[in-house]
């Protein structure tokens, strides 16, 4: 056993010596603690409070009630007790450039990631020294923790202890060609970014290394039995650091890459693990002095759908079945804090913040659709896309000490504007040309009052090809510098009705504007005819073509002068001044 609550312990201990002067109680009204929960391919219209399902609970489910449509009732119940972000985004439309954003207020694409996602043992994109959330957070005195997915890159070691560099998708001879040694430590791994402790996966459940990983006295290593599950209760007692002889490769049980392996990971079994450790978490911090910030990227509904026995067949089709799983065990998480009206509890005194790196994934969508469960909502595109279904995701904060319950906003905001809002709060000074230059504080919005009228001009979404789309922070205009989605060859428009060759040509002409107060659904491009009326011959009109040509120079602006992207600010125009 290695880095285990004993050991956790022993660091809180130390960590009691107040930090940076700071000596306040756990959870006080100043310091709250902070959980993100990050869901992985959770599109829009999955969650309920979103958009009710329109399949039918079967009745007498043991978790579902065949009275309200929803297959997140957890997660709904957590809407009505914060506020309900209708227009929230993710700053990219695949995985790995979203979590970067979500950590950094930076946009992926500033970095050398141009498009598309890592692999398992791909290597970190993140820049030496990039300032995090977490770094923000410890140095204002909090334990900072981060259980799940990485998938922002790990270096892994040879026997020579020389770095190995691997393609996104190597041969499934690791093992055998001895090009790994998985008994050496880590590095560039969730602890080297500020998190003290990290207990989970160097990427997606599909991805190896297949077993989990975890920090303990300032290294990081790969484990074999690092958490098991024995008759529904979970275990961590047999960990220890793993060596070549103990993993295996080949194929796992669930649809996933061919790869490395611990034979007693079980991919089912992943999302119980977690919510324990997490709740293990908190109750060893709850012995601190210090307030928490704990980042739980949960690594599902994203394929495999690694059903546990218990919850297969409680919907009638897989996605459905795994995304009630995902569900139940983060209300396990949620749970544990307690009542949120009760001031001895740590909900009373507990940010959750829960989101989704991107919309939903095509298997998942088509699959529900066909029983009524549309994961995209009323949105056009999904995963990969530059439409609103590709990063328009849910997005609910529970403040109690700041946030009325039942609050619903329709302001357009980022995932990465939490850290500008955390650092609003605290009067942690962020120099937008190094720390989070395209964050935008909406402590406002959560406080109820009107943002101020100095604004971040736009928000940037990104495809997973690498196409570029903004949207002003009206939420009124978008322009997308492209044909099409940029990401699938094949997506839904938000009448579920299949676009062909929906990749498009991006940077082609005719670019695409839409009007998303009254065109939602991304259905009339204002920059070509109509295609539903044969007799619409007519040029886009001046006022469209001004407002393209007024988003396209705002867009190159925030991007820079390389059509890929480049380092630099949202903060563009002295006008828009970050305070």
């Amino acid at each position: 056993m290695i880095f285990q609550l004993r050991y956790i312990r022993l660091i809180l201990l130390i960590a009691m010596i107040p930090a940076f002067g700071v000596s306040q109680n756990i959870g006080t009204k100043s310091r709250p603690n902070v959980i993100i929960l990050y869901f992985d391919d959770l599109g829009y219209g999955d969650l309920g409070a979103n958009n009710p399902t329109g399949l039918e609970i079967p009745v007498n489910s043991e978790y579902l009630s065949n009275s309200k449509q929803t297959l997140t009732p957890n997660l709904d119940k957590l809407a009505m007790q914060g506020i309900r972000f209708t227009n929230g985004h993710s700053a990219d439309a695949v995985c790995s450039p979203a979590r970067y954003a979500l950590l950094t207020g930076r946009y992926a694409w500033r970095t050398a990631l141009k498009s598309g996602v890592l692999g398992g043992y791909s290597k970190t994109f993140m820049p030496k020294n990039q300032f995090t959330i977490a770094n923000m957070f410890k140095s204002l005195g909090y334990h900072t923790a981060m259980v799940g997915k990485w998938h922002i890159g790990m270096q892994f070691y040879n026997e020579e202890g020389k770095p190995v560099k691997l393609p996104t998708n190597p041969k499934p001879t690791i093992l055998e060609n001895n090009t790994i040694d998985f008994s050496k430590p880590l590095t560039d791994t969730p602890f080297h970014h500020g998190f003290e402790y990290f207990y989970g996966t160097t990427a997606s459940l599909d991805m190896y290394p297949y077993a989990w990983v975890e920090s303990n006295n300032k290294k990081v290593h790969v484990l074999i039995k690092g958490g098991v599950v024995n008759n529904d209760k979970v275990y961590f007692t047999e960990a220890k650091i793993a060596s070549n002889e103990d993993l295996k490769e080949g194929n796992m049980p669930f649809k996933s890459r061919p790869g490395v392996y611990d034979p007693s990971f079980a991919q089912e079994d992943y999302l119980q693990i977690q919510s324990q450790k997490v709740r293990d978490l908190m109750k060893c911090y709850e012995s601190s002095e210090e307030p928490f910030f704990i980042y739980v990227p949960i690594p599902a509904p994203h394929e495999p759908y690694a059903i546990q026995q218990k919850f297969k067949g409680v919907t009638g089709f897989d996605y459905g079945d795994y995304l009630v799983q995902t569900d139940y065990y983060a209300g396990e998480i949620i749970d544990a804090l307690g009542d949120p009206n009760d001031p001895k509890s740590l909900a009373s005194n507990t940010i959750v913040f829960v989101t989704s790196d991107n919309g939903p994934e095509n298997a998942a969508y088509r699959t529900g659709i066909k029983v009524g469960h549309d994961s995209n909502g009323p949105y056009k595109g999904i995963k990969r896309d530059n439409w609103e279904g590709g990063t328009r995701v849910p997005f609910i904060i529970r403040w109690p000490e700041i946030v009325k319950p039942k609050t619903v906003t329709s302001d357009v905001f980022l995932q990465g504007d939490f850290i500008a809002t955390m650092a609003d709060y605290f009067g942690f000074k962020l120099d937008y040309n190094s720390k989070a230059p395209d964050a935008e504080s909406f402590l406002p919005v959560l406080s109820g009052t009107k943002m101020p009228e100095k604004r971040r001009p736009a928000i940037i979404q990104h495809s997973s090809k690498g196409q570029f789309a903004i949207v002003d922070y009206k939420g009124e205009w978008k322009l997308i510098d492209g044909t099409a989605g940029g990401g699938n060859n094949h997506t839904p428009d938000s009448n579920n009705n299949m676009i062909i060759n929906a990749r498009g040509k991006i940077g082609g002409t005719p670019r695409q504007l839409y009007n998303l107060l009254s065109d939602p659904g991304e259905q009339d491009n204002l920059l070509v005819d109509d295609p539903n009326n044969p007799n619409d011959n007519s040029s886009p009109s001046k006022e469209h073509l001004e407002k393209e040509k007024e988003l396209y120079e705002l867009l190159v602006l925030i991007r820079g002068n390389k059509p890929k992207g480049t380092i630099g600010t949202s903060y563009v125009n002295a006008k828009n001044n970050r305070k």
